[in-house]
């Protein structure tokens, strides 16, 4: 069996020998990156199940390498560690979708207990997402002439003036591309499949972020993604496909007009 793959990203020597040295002793392929320019190379070499890097960083910070690398690679499992750690840093991360956030000095048994975690919740994202589409496929040939939209787990590709490419992670709005996080593009493919409808925060979260999260996390993270897209989408208030909140509860898709 293949060890899992761990990419450590430090600008601080000793504390990366430390990391490297602890993961190779429980077992794990382990990549060293100095910071975060280098990290990005790395990532674009090989294939990692897990992003383990320090935040405050000089060349490039460890939520910015985040944000990247998620974009970039929506499977990888990301784990933060900071030595200063704050209330908005550690929204900052859950919003870009970090697995977990560590406090520097962190002890050997939670550095692997995070990293375990994260290669388990991967592997189960990837066993869904596999299992999601086998059943599409089998929907496809025991009810081939039933419309995309008819089938329960499959997202559509078109609604209105929006269009989508689902195994590309792309849309478009009336023709022109939209410039879209991974994240972002699931939000609004969920959005999508229930135009006027209010879906909560926490089903919003679990199903654009992949994971789930206490209400009051959950309303803090989605609605940094919301706004995103309201700014990408350009729509105004009130008009169709605009994401309007409904206070205290979650967010709805304006359906467009018969």
């Amino acid at each position: 069996m293949n060890k899992p793959r761990v990419l450590v990203v430090d600008d601080e020597a000793a504390i990366r020998n430390f990391l490297v040295r602890v993961l190779q002793l429980s077992g794990y392929e382990v990549t060293a990156a100095c910071d975060g320019r280098e990290a990005l190379e790395r990532l674009a070499d090989s294939a990692f199940a897990v992003l383990l890097t320090d935040i405050k960083m000089d060349r490039l910070d460890g939520v910015e390498l985040l944000r990247l690398a998620k974009e970039r690679y929506p499977d990888l499992a990301v784990i933060l560690l900071t030595g200063h750690a704050t209330v908005p840093s550690a929204i900052a991360a859950l919003r870009q979708g970090a697995h977990d956030y560590l406090l520097k000095p962190a002890k050997n048994e939670d550095i692997l207990a995070a990293v375990a975690s994260a290669i388990h919740s991967r592997a189960h994202q990837q066993r869904r997402d596999r299992l999601e589409q086998i059943v599409g496929q089998l929907l496809d040939v025991v009810q081939p002439d039933l419309p995309t939209a008819a089938h329960p787990t499959k997202a559509p590709l078109a609604y209105g003036d929006l269009t989508f490419d689902v195994s590309g992670f792309r849309a478009s709005l009336r023709g022109q591309a939209l410039d879209l996080t991974p994240t972002e593009f699931r939000l609004l493919l969920e959005l999508t499949r229930a135009p006027g409808v209010t879906l909560n925060y926490t089903v919003l979260v679990q199903s654009a972020c992949g994971y789930t999260c206490a209400r009051h996390e959950a309303r803090e993270i989605i609605g940094a993604h919301v706004l995103n897209l309201r700014k990408k989408l350009g729509i105004e208030p009130e008009s169709d496909l605009y994401i309007e909140s409904v206070r205290g509860v979650g967010y709805r898709l304006i359906p467009q007009a018969d």
